[in-house]
């Protein structure tokens, strides 16, 4: 398991130097009553500028509109809207509000975690917009703040090292976030365990906090063949575990079907 010394130092090596340095003494408080237990030496995740260079496949195997059909078209009663090219992640990109913003959070790097989905940067952005990618998506119910409950797939051709390095973008899972405290109290949890049968890269992740006084959920699989990397994302309020995996597996029996992958 990784450790948040393992985790800061990976982490490190991926964010400007500014990230990794010791706060002045002239940050202003958090509006929480409650101080965090871990001191001002822990970095943040700070997303990294996005790169420069995008390494272009000399072929595609398949059409995008291959990707598009081989989504699942529902989830349950929702119909999902496809799209396509969701690769490279638009520029102007910028991360979500911090959803703990207002709440002392201990161990504080777990907020960023949290906030950022373990990505130090932008997701995706390596990829050329020449590769063939699509998504399907479905909003499930009224956004609040920053309760947004939805569902989504993606997949992107990447063969190799370059799936590899997708899967990678999200850095390893501290161990000690699988229990935080939020205000002084354990109110939230980031795990990340494996699920067989969707290869040996595959990577489940289930982050849980606090929104507006009730346990949100956010569960994400993101897993690689030989030819494709998809990545399933469902948030809510309402979030079972055997509904979640269920879609995906059903989402990836069509894939492979329709793709041969």
């Amino acid at each position: 398991m990784w450790s948040l010394t393992r985790w800061s130092a990976a982490a490190c090596l991926l964010l400007p130097l500014t990230a990794c340095t010791t706060p002045s003494g002239n940050t202003e408080p958090r509006p929480s009553t409650v101080t965090s237990a871990v001191t001002s030496a822990v970095p943040r995740m700070t997303p990294v500028p996005r790169v420069s260079v995008t390494p272009t496949p000399a072929a595609n195997r398949y059409l995008v509109n291959d990707l598009e059909y081989a989504l699942p078209v529902a989830y349950g009663r929702h119909s999902l809207n496809k799209s396509l090219y969701p690769y490279p992640t638009e520029t102007g990109w910028k991360p979500r509000a911090d959803p703990l913003a207002g709440h002392a959070v201990a161990p504080e790097l777990c907020r960023d975690i949290i906030r950022y989905s373990g990505v130090p940067g932008v997701p995706g952005d390596f990829v050329a917009s020449t590769t063939p990618s699509a998504s399907a998506f479905a909003a499930l119910g009224p956004t609040t703040g920053p309760a947004r409950p939805f569902v989504s797939i993606n997949i992107v051709e990447l063969a190799g090292p370059l799936g590899d390095r997708l899967l990678d973008q999200r850095l390893p899972t501290p161990a000690e976030c699988a229990r935080i405290q939020v205000d002084g109290r354990p109110a939230a949890a980031v795990v990340e365990r494996r699920l067989p049968g969707f290869g040996v890269r595959a990577r489940y992740i289930v982050r849980t906090y606090p929104i507006a006084g009730k346990t949100w959920t956010e569960r994400t699989l993101q897993y690689r063949t030989a030819t494709y990397v998809v990545l399933v994302r469902l948030d809510a309020y309402i979030n079972p575990e055997a509904g979640f995996l269920a879609f995906a597996r059903q989402a990836r029996d069509r894939l492979t079907a329709e793709l041969k992958g």
